[in-house]
C-alpha cells in the first residue's frame, strides 16, 4: 500500500518569526518516517498563534470527502490524510489551537484524545494541563498535541499503532467492510504489520535525542554485485528535515583535541582552548604616547633647559632614579619611549618653539612651552599595565582567531611562549564521475568531448574549506568504480578527519557512494536524503577507524553532483561541522539550541527585495542571495543573485553571501512577495 500523506503544522509565534528553532515538528516527522514506509510527509509549515492562520492552513491541507473514486480511493494527490498540529494546546491566553480546529471537525475522536492524555500522564503529571484534541476534517484525521518536543512525540506514540487504521476508516466513504476481516474478533488493517512504538516506562521522560524512535538506517543501499535490473527505483532512505539532518551531523562530531602551538603556528579560524593570562605588564614602564617633551607639570609654560633625549627603545642614561629631572628642565621624548624619572607630563611638539641650539645646530639647548598650553599631571602618558596587567585574563577560552589580526597581536604581547588551541581539521575533497574533466591540473583541455563537463565542484569546495582555515587534500577526480572509490576514501581517512565527495549519491546505475560506504567501508549512513531544495540527495555517513580504546569515527559528506546543490549543502551542513570540530561552541556559556545554531550557522532576518517568487509545495528552498544593510530602512535586505536559480547553474552562486530560507508553499501562501521578512543563512561577510 502507498504511504499515507501527512501534514505537520507547528504553531509558535517565536518559531514563525525566526526567534526560536522548531524541534517538535522535526521530531514528529522523524517518528512517522521510522514506521516502515507507512507515512510520507506531504506538508510542513510553521504558523503563529493565530486562530485564522491555523484554521485556514489545516483546512487547505485536509483531503476532502469528494476527492475519491468509486472505490473510495483518494484522487487528490498530495492532500493530507493525517494532520498533526504541535503547539498552542496549553492553558495560556495565547494558546488557541483547539479553538481554531475543533469547529472544523465533522466528527470528534474523543477516545483518541483520551488515549493520548492517559498515556502521557504515566510519564508526567503536567500532561493534565494540555488540551489535546482529535477529530476528522474531510477524509483526514487531525491531532492537536503539545508544543514541546518530548510531549508531542509521547502523545502521538500512545496511538501510533492504531493511527493507520483510524485514517483508513475516516476516509472510507463507501464503508469499512474492505478494511476489516474476522480474526478472533479483532480488526485487521492493511498496516497491521507495523512495529509497535517503544514507550518509556516510569516517571522520567525518555532521552531527548531519541524521542523513543529508532531512526538510523542500516544496510539500505543496493548490492554492489547486483545488476541494473535489481537496483532500487526509489531511494530507500527517508527524506528527513533540514533541522534533523543538522542534528545528526552535530551529534556525530566532537571537537578536535586541543594542542599546544607557538604563535607562528596559529591560524585564523582556530579557537583558544583555555584562557590566556598576561605574564607581564604592557607597558612595563610609564611611556609617552606623543612625540614631545617630558616635564614636571607644576612648572607650567615658560622657557626650559634641554636636559637630554629619551627615544623609543632606551632611556637616556643621565636621567635616572639617582639623578631625576629637576624643575626648569625638560627631556625630549619619542612616542613609546620611557618617561624619565621625576617627569609627570608630556607636552607635544606643536606646543613648543626652539629658543637656543648648539653652534653646530645639531642639538637643542633651550625650548619654550608656549603660553596657554594645557599642562596636567599624567597627560599623554601610558602608566604601567595600562594595556595589559600581569596576571589578568586577556583572551578567554573559546575566542576565535580572526583574520583581523587583533587576537594574534594580543597573544604576541602576552609574554607567553605557547598556547592551547583547537586544531583545524584536515579535509579531503574529491569529485566523481567518468564524464568529469579536471581543471586544476597542469594541462587543462581546450575542447571538451561531447558529454564531458568541467569539474567546478572540487575547486569551489577547496576554496570554501580554505576560507574556514582547513588544511585540504585534493584527491582529484575518481572514476565510477566502487573498488577505486573505496580504496581512495579509506586511504584519505588515514590522515584526514573527513572526506567530501560530490556526485554518485542519487539513484543512477553508477551511483556507488552509498553502497561503498555501507558494504566496503563498514560505515553507517546517518541520512541519505534531506527535505530541501536544492541538495535533496545530500548524504552524511560515519566510518569507524581503529580498534579498542583507540577507536574513533570519521565522517563522509557525500554531496550532490549539481554544482549549486553541492555548495548549498556545504554551507548548510559541512561548514557548521567544521566550526564544531574547531571548537566554536566553547565560547558559549550554557548554550541553547538557538545559540548553538547561531554560532555554527549564523542567520539574520531580512526584507526580501525582488519580484514574487513561487514557493515549492514539497520542500523548503534555499535560494542564493545578496545580503545588504539598507541604511535608509536600518535593516538587512536581501535579493536574488540571479533570477535563474537552477541547481546546475553555478552562476547563481556568483557574489552570493546568503541563502534565503523559503518555507514550503501552500494554497494560502503560494509565493514570497516583495517587502516580506525572510530568514537568511549568512555564508559570507554581508555588504554594509
Amino acid at each position: 500500500m502507498e504511504p499515507l500523506p501527512v501534514g505537520i503544522l507547528t504553531v509558535s509565534d517565536k518559531c514563525s518569526e525566526g526567534l526560536a528553532t522548531d524541534t517538535s515538528g522535526p521530531a514528529l516527522e522523524k517518528l512517522l518516517l521510522s514506521q516502515d514506509g507507512a507515512w510520507t510527509i506531504a506538508e510542513r509549515q510553521i504558523v503563529p498563534d493565530n486562530t485564522q492562520r491555523i484554521a485556514s492552513t489545516v483546512r487547505s491541507w485536509c483531503a476532502p470527502l469528494e476527492d475519491t473514486d468509486d472505490t473510495g480511493s483518494p484522487t487528490a494527490a498530495g492532500r493530507c490524510r493525517l494532520v498533526i498540529i504541535t503547539g498552542g494546546t496549553g492553558v495560556s491566553p495565547s494558546d488557541v489551537t483547539v479553538e481554531a480546529v475543533e469547529p472544523l471537525f465533522t466528527k470528534k475522536l474523543g477516545a483518541l484524545a483520551t488515549a493520548m492524555v492517559i498515556g502521557s500522564l504515566k510519564i508526567t503529571p503536567y500532561a493534565a494541563l494540555s488540551q489535546v484534541t482529535a477529530g476528522v476534517i474531510g477524509r483526514a484525521v487531525v491531532l492537536a498535541v503539545p508544543g514541546s518536543r518530548k510531549g508531542s512525540v509521547e502523545n502521538v506514540q500512545q496511538i501510533l499503532s492504531v493511527l493507520p487504521h483510524a485514517v483508513e476508516t475516516a476516509g472510507a466513504v463507501h464503508g469499512t467492510r474492505h478494511l476489516h476481516a474476522t480474526s478472533d474478533g479483532k480488526p485487521i488493517a492493511e498496516h497491521a504489520s507495523m512495529p509497535k512504538p517503544r514507550i518509556a516506562c516510569g516517571c522520567a521522560r525518555t532521552d531527548e535525542d531519541s524521542g523513543g524512535v529508532e531512526s538510523q538506517s542500516q544496510g539500505l543501499s543496493n548490492e554492489l554485485s547486483g545488476g541494473i535490473t535489481g537496483r532500487a527505483r526509489k531511494s530507500p532512505y527517508p527524506m528527513i528535515p533540514v533541522s534533523a539532518a543538522l542534528d545528526q551531523v552535530l551529534s556525530s562530531i566532537r571537537e578536535l583535541p586541543a594542542e599546544k602551538l607557538v604563535l607562528n603556528q596559529i591560524r585564523p579560524g582556530q579557537v583558544l582552548a583555555q584562557d590566556v593570562v598576561a605574564r607581564e605588564n604592557v607597558p612595563a614602564y610609564p611611556a609617552s604616547i606623543m612625540d614631545g617633551y617630558a616635564m614636571i607639570a607644576s612648572d607650567g609654560p615658560g622657557e626650559f633647559i634641554m636636559r637630554t633625549a629619551s627615544t623609543a627603545g632606551a632611556a637616556a642614561q643621565e636621567v635616572n632614579e639617582q639623578n631625576p629631572l629637576q624643575p626648569g628642565e625638560v627631556v625630549r621624548v619619542a612616542t613609546g619611549a620611557p618617561m624619565p624619572p621625576g617627569a609627570d607630563a608630556v607636552v607635544m611638539n606643536e606646543d613648543t618653539e626652539l629658543i637656543e641650539s648648539t653652534v653646530q645646530g645639531d642639538e637643542e639647548l633651550r625650548v619654550k612651552i608656549l603660553d596657554g598650553t594645557r599642562i596636567v599631571s599624567g597627560q599623554f602618558i601610558r602608566p604601567v599595565g595600562h594595556d595589559l596587567k600581569a596576571g589578568t585574563v586577556i583572551l578567554h577560552a573559546g575566542t576565535v582567531i580572526t583574520t583581523v589580526g587583533g587576537e594574534i597581536g594580543t597573544l604576541a604581547v602576552s609574554g607567553n611562549k605557547s598556547f592551547l588551541v583547537h586544531p583545524l581539521p584536515t579535509i579531503a575533497v574529491m569529485s566523481t564521475g567518468d564524464e568529469v574533466v579536471d581543471v586544476l591540473g597542469s594541462e587543462v583541455c581546450d575542447n571538451l568531448q561531447y558529454g564531458s563537463i568541467r569539474d567546478c565542484n572540487r575547486p569551489a569546495l577547496l576554496a570554501a574549506l580554505k576560507a574556514l582555515g582547513c588544511t585540504t587534500v585534493d584527491l582529484g577526480i575518481i572514476r565510477d568504480d566502487p573498488d577505486v572509490l573505496a580504496q581512495t576514501i579509506r586511504k584519505a581517512l588515514d590522515t584526514c578527519q573527513g572526506v567530501i565527495t560530490t556526485g554518485g549519491v542519487s539513484m543512477g546505475e553508477r551511483d556507488w557512494l552509498k553502497p561503498v560506504v555501507e558494504q566496503q567501508l563498514g560505515g553507517q549512513i546517518r541520512f541519505g536524503r534531506v527535505a530541501m531544495k536544492p541538495s535533496k540527495p545530500t548524504t552524511f555517513a560515519t566510518i569507524p577507524q581503529g580498534t579498542g580504546s583507540r577507536s574513533l569515527e570519521k565522517f563522509i559528506f557525500a554531496l550532490p553532483g549539481n554544482p549549486v546543490s553541492a555548495l548549498v549543502a556545504f554551507h548548510m551542513f559541512v561548514a557548521p561541522a567544521i566550526r564544531k570540530l574547531a571548537g566554536h561552541l566553547l565560547r558559549l556559556d550554557s548554550p541553547g539550541p538557538e545559540q548553538i545554531l547561531q554560532a555554527l550557522r549564523p542567520s539574520v532576518r531580512a526584507v526580501f527585495e525582488g519580484a514574487d517568487y513561487a514557493l515549492d509545495r514539497v520542500r523548503p528552498e534555499y535560494v542564493r542571495g545578496s545580503l545588504i544593510w539598507d541604511h535608509g530602512l536600518s535593516c538587512w535586505v536581501v535579493r536574488f543573485t540571479d533570477q535563474k536559480q537552477q541547481s546546475s547553474r553555478m552562476a547563481s552562486m556568483r557574489c552570493a553571501n546568503a541563502l534565503i530560507s523559503l518555507p514550503c508553499g501552500s494554497e494560502s501562501k503560494p509565493a514570497i512577495t516583495r517587502g516580506e521578512w525572510v530568514n537568511v543563512v549568512v555564508i559570507a561577510a554581508p555588504e554594509l
